[in-house]
């Protein structure tokens, strides 16, 4: 029997509190991995650290992992065609 350390390709919900998302000041102050059962969770902490971070925003983002996460925060929000199966579905993660 072979054993492969492989990952399956996913996609995961981040919820990331950014400031100057989209220009090559962004700074990610918070990044939170969510799903269904923690995403209210993560969405009132994400908006606690908005509140102590002047000129911060909230973004959803979907990324493979967390440094995919990192840099797909400093850019904003992901597209909805990507965020949406979160919320239309029950998954945790969706195939890539």
């Amino acid at each position: 029997m072979s054993v492969s350390l492989d990952k399956t390709p996913q996609h995961l919900l981040f919820i990331a509190v950014v400031t100057d998302a989209g220009t090559d000041h962004a700074t990610v102050h918070h990044l939170g991995l969510t799903d269904a059962f923690y995403y209210d969770d993560q969405m009132n902490r994400a908006w606690d650290v908005k509140h102590a971070v002047p000129g911060s925003t909230v973004h959803l983002v979907v990324a493979g992992d967390r440094s995919a996460g990192y840099r797909e925060a400093r850019k904003g929000d992901s597209p909805d065609a990507l965020i949406n199966p979160f919320f239309t579905g029950q998954t945790t993660a969706l195939p890539a």
